[in-house]
């Protein structure tokens, strides 16, 4: 949800300036509550076109949303680990000076 690009869509599509919204597939555009962006762009008259539309058993949604739910927490995880590096990169600089 911090990515800019849909942070500027979110404030133009709440702001009545976007009628279409075209995807590949719903989880290219947020990992999870599709349904919920979906019916806020009802409200705000825009329009989701799905361009890749599969018919999935409602196991294989199950586990596309674990894998989802998998790798959202390893990005954060990774993104914790690499403002800690970033600390210590810093302290070390300091140190030479």
């Amino acid at each position: 949800m911090k990515r800019k690009g849909f942070q500027k869509l979110l404030r133009m599509l709440l702001n009545n300036e976007v009628s279409k919204i075209v995807i590949a597939y719903p989880d290219r555009l947020v990992r999870f509550g599709f349904e919920i962006l979906e019916e806020v762009c009802k409200t705000h008259g825009c329009e989701i076109i799905i361009l890749e539309k599969e018919d999935k058993t409602p196991e294989q949604e199950l586990i596309e949303d674990l894998i989802s739910i998998l790798v959202s927490f390893s990005g954060k995880l990774y993104g914790m680990r690499s403002h800690k590096y970033e600390r210590v990169k810093k302290c070390v600089e300091e140190l030479k000076n």
